[in-house]
């Protein structure tokens, strides 16, 4: 029998899909760890005589899954370059920045479950999507969506090579929220929900041969949307009422863990779509808007102590 409190989840860069790393491991925190395998019987069409199915080969697998974590300070950094498909542009003297680019990055994970010594290893893995969660009354979350290309699994050693222990990182809450601006000035109206969300609709290669799990993974055309929810006044009016046209406005959402510190999501351009709200008489009258990021790559922003 397994306790969940003593599944433990460690991650390793990797340069080759297929090379287990033996350094670099480091314990990533997390809420839950959903990554899994699933492979594809086929059953054989063949007849035998009898009205009994043959048992089906093994023609394909997935691996994929989500984990999800609370937003620290400096803990997900190259998970979250991943998502963006790039490097972090670092600064000196400004804001480190991640925008959308084309450089992929390839995982090692390893999940755990210690008191039973059951260890598994997905290799070859990719940060396909990538969802931010801001609410009033919550921790920030953030969920990261995985797709990969090899597993393993032993019975008696974890993969994870003496994985470092990440010291925890701050965290943030709806209370963390800055100002919000729409076209550089403050939105104006009272926000309470905000989300994020990077699908970089990745699909996997598949080809003849030893190729289980995909010979490759490709990013397509990155999908970036996201939504909010709005007190219904003037301000909120003005921002949906962009869907008439198509216009485009400009967001940015600081998420502050201390005076300097603090991550800034910025969409230069992005369409929105919301329906007019229809609330009771007991009810707070809040409009969801939707958007859409087109033209410009978003922004994220580390600003350092």
């Amino acid at each position: 029998m397994s306790s969940g409190a003593r599944v433990i989840t460690s991650i390793a860069e990797q340069t080759d899909p297929k090379v287990v790393p033996t350094t670099g491991w480091t314990i990533l925190p997390n809420i839950t760890n959903g990554l899994t395998v699933s492979n594809e019987l086929t059953s054989s069409e063949m007849l035998s005589g009898g009205r009994i199915a043959a048992a089906g080969t093994v023609t394909g697998g997935e691996i994929s899954g989500d984990i999800e974590a609370e937003l620290q300070y400096g803990t997900y950094d190259k998970l979250l370059a991943a998502a963006f498909f790039n490097n972090w542009i670092v600064n000196t003297a400004a804001p480190d920045t991640l925008v959308i680019g084309d450089i992929k990055k390839i995982f090692a994970i390893a999940k755990d479950f210690t008191d039973v010594n059951v260890n598994h290893l997905f290799t070859g893995c990719v940060v396909n999507s990538l969802k931010i969660d801001i609410t009033t009354n919550d921790l920030v979350k953030v969920t990261f969506g995985i797709m990969g290309q090899g597993y393993q699994h032993s019975k008696t050693v974890s993969f994870a090579k003496s994985p470092a222990v990440v010291a925890p990182g701050k965290a943030a809450s709806g209370l963390s929220i800055g100002t919000i601006l729409k076209d550089g000035v403050d939105i104006g109206i009272c926000v309470e929900s905000f989300s994020f969300e990077i699908d970089n609709q990745a699909e996997i290669q598949k080809c003849l041969g030893d190729n289980l799990y995909g010979g490759n993974i490709l990013a397509m055309l990155a999908n970036i949307s996201g939504s909010m929810t709005l007190a219904y006044g003037v301000a909120s009016h003005d921002l949906i009422v962009n869907q008439l046209t198509g216009a485009t406005v400009a967001l940015e959402v600081p998420i502050n863990y201390s005076d300097k510190q603090k991550y800034v999501i910025k969409l230069p351009q992005v369409q929105v779509t919301g329906d007019i709200p229809s609330p009771s008489g007991t009810d707070l009258a809040t409009i969801d808007v939707n958007y859409t990021v087109v033209n410009v790559s978003p922004v994220l922003e580390k600003h350092k102590a």
